[in-house]
């Protein structure tokens, strides 16, 4: 997820609409349930450096499954400005089921470009008779487990170059799912262009 951010952050500022901005990306040690419980460890030495915060992690491997993930981020976002952030300089963006997903939001032509995809199926064919979509559905339920498997398949390993990839290339436009739209609006309210 780092390398996904640093990279939309860095080199699509003008597809995210917004203008150019000093940032930090850092990961958590807990990943994403130490993103949940316990960002605030990270975010209180910054909060004089930095205006604002943005705090993203897959729904999945979070530690909760009661509440939905908009719910989940408006309680976070709740907390910090009971315990005195300004409101609105601290965003939780929870992504559903995880990271994998936004891979699907545009195109399916750069995965296949960069894994080298040589099959007399195309990847949304292959994902189909596979079971990992659904006629009509433009994700898979499980993109994660999508993604392992085509990285199987044509013997890539997964690594960080893949997301980079993503990143530098898909159409940001065309990206239709919900907590990326609510990372980009923010990007947006945050850093306008003028």
């Amino acid at each position: 997820m780092k390398r996904t951010v640093e990279t939309l952050l860095g080199n699509r500022r003008p597809a995210l609409g917004i203008r150019e901005i000093t940032f930090e990306v850092q990961s958590h040690p807990h990943q994403d349930s130490g993103c949940r419980t316990a960002s605030e460890g990270i975010l209180r030495p910054l909060r004089d450096e930095y205006q604002y915060a943005l705090v993203m992690f897959d729904y999945d491997g979070c530690g909760v499954s009661q509440i939905t993930a908009p719910d989940l981020e408006r309680n976070l976002e709740q907390f910090y400005e009971t315990n005195g952030w300004t409101p609105g300089s601290v965003v939780f963006v929870v992504i559903e089921p995880e990271l994998e997903a936004w891979m699907f939001g545009a195109s399916f032509q750069q995965l296949q470009q960069f894994v080298g995809w040589s099959h007399t199926q195309n990847i949304r064919e292959w994902l189909i008779r596979n079971g990992y979509l659904s006629v009509g559905n433009h994700k898979p339920d499980d993109p994660k487990s999508a993604i392992e498997a085509i990285l199987d398949l044509q013997r890539e390993p997964r690594s960080r170059r893949l997301y980079e990839y993503l990143a530098r290339t898909v159409s940001l436009a065309r990206c239709q799912d919900r907590a990326f739209q609510k990372f980009r609006t923010t990007l947006q309210r945050w850093f306008p262009t003028q």
